[in-house]
């Protein structure tokens, strides 16, 4: 038994060898951690399964540092070795949890980042569980520079995992897939604060489209559109005034059916519920979009809205607006709403994969092979927001591509 364990234990390991393991699983923890939040809104399991990994590579950085031994080493491999497996499977195959269950999800630098950290704490570990390598001794000369320059490119690049423009979609606060975002404010119009007409009132520019609303000061348009009107015109969609009584009761009554098709799904748990999909996260100015392909044909039809909007990307995002969307042909926008107020857009050149809309219409064909879709044509169909939803009636418009208030 004693022989055992002092075969087993390996306080003596020369320190640079427990710095640089330290130091790598330290650097997976980190970037777990920090994406560990946005998880959590996805699902509570995959929240949960990210938790559990940073805690891991944190224990086991830690344990490396204080006390290690063979078992300790043994275990660390095999938990790299687990979370380099589920990392592989969700991007080949995808992973039976979340919004888009078997939905496989692109590659991003902060995940691979990790998966080499991963890679190298099994190296390191298969390493030194050979007794030759364990009792090795390190020059100081070299191990002082090396371990810190290890250390230090940890670091730096764990932390630019975390800068939208280098993270790329998957794990950051700014442009998601699509370039969009994981949350707006919620302390805006429908978040619990004012009414959308008291923020026209206060709020130089909002009606006129000149910068000072939420959804201008958010960055450019999220989508290029097309000349028939797509979310690239930003600002107040024209509107035409409805001098006869007959269309605007029509019309009212039509926006009326609208409102009671919104409410019910008051929240993206709802939608999914009811069999729609999210292909979108949160877009600044025109929200998460949900759709129902079963709905997605050549007709218009008011009670049956084929894509849902909400507030945020999670369950818990409430519901913001409608879209209506019909394939009716190339130059041939549908009949649609009573009247000539809306303005139907297309998107042609959308990058569209297993989950959904994964890049806007500037995406090239190459990135958008990256990122595991294709570009599709869209010249066929056409597509309408329609904002009936009380307390987020649009300062732009019913029928605006975009939505002032969601920054």
């Amino acid at each position: 038994m004693g022989t055992q364990a002092r075969r087993d234990d390996l306080r003596d390991l020369d320190s640079p060898w427990r710095w640089a393991l330290a130091a790598l699983s330290f650097g997976g923890a980190f970037v777990h951690f920090a994406v560990m939040g946005d998880h959590f809104d996805e699902s509570t399991a995959h929240g949960v399964f990210f938790a559990l990994a940073a805690w891991a590579q944190l224990a086991f950085g830690l344990g490396v540092l204080l006390r290690p031994n063979r078992w300790l080493l043994r275990a660390g491999a095999i938990v790299s070795l687990a979370l380099i497996a589920v990392w592989v499977v969700s991007r080949v195959w995808g992973v039976p949890i979340g919004d888009h269950p078997w939905t496989a999800e692109p590659a991003e630098f902060p995940d691979v980042l990790t998966v080499i950290f991963e890679g190298l704490v099994v190296l390191g570990c298969a390493a030194l569980l050979s007794s030759r390598a364990a009792l090795r001794r390190v020059s100081p000369a070299v191990a002082l520079p090396t371990v810190g320059a290890l250390g230090a490119a940890v670091i730096i690049v764990s932390t630019l995992a975390l800068v939208p423009a280098i993270a790329g979609e998957g794990h950051h606060h700014g442009d998601e897939a699509a370039t969009g975002a994981d949350h707006h404010d919620t302390g805006t119009v429908g978040g619990g604060g004012v009414a959308p007409e008291d923020l026209v009132g206060h709020t130089p520019g909002i009606e006129s489209g000149t910068g000072q609303s939420p959804c201008e000061q958010s960055g450019p348009p999220v989508s290029v559109g097309n000349a028939a009107g797509g979310h690239g015109e930003r600002g107040p969609s024209p509107q035409v005034a409805l001098t006869d009584a007959e269309t605007r009761e029509a019309l009212g009554a039509e926006l009326e059916l609208a409102r009671v098709a919104a409410l019910k799904y008051p929240t993206a748990a709802d939608a999914r519920d009811a069999g729609y999909t999210r292909i979108t996260p949160y877009l600044p100015c025109i929200g998460a979009h949900w759709i129902k392909p079963p709905l997605m044909d050549a007709t218009f039809d008011v009670n049956e809205p084929e894509m849902l909007l909400y507030d945020a990307s999670g369950l818990d995002g409430e519901m913001v607006g409608l879209s209506y969307w019909a394939r009716t042909g190339k130059d041939n926008p549908p009949e649609g709403f009573i009247g000539p107020n809306d303005h139907w857009h297309q998107h042609i050149g959308l990058c569209v994969g297993n989950g959904g809309v994964l890049g806007n219409e500037e995406t090239t064909k190459a990135e958008c092979a990256r990122r595991g879709g294709q570009k599709t044509d869209g010249s066929d169909a056409w597509m309408v927001h329609v904002w009936v939803v009380p307390g987020w009636e649009s300062a732009w418009g019913l029928f605006s591509g975009e939505h002032p208030e969601l920054g």
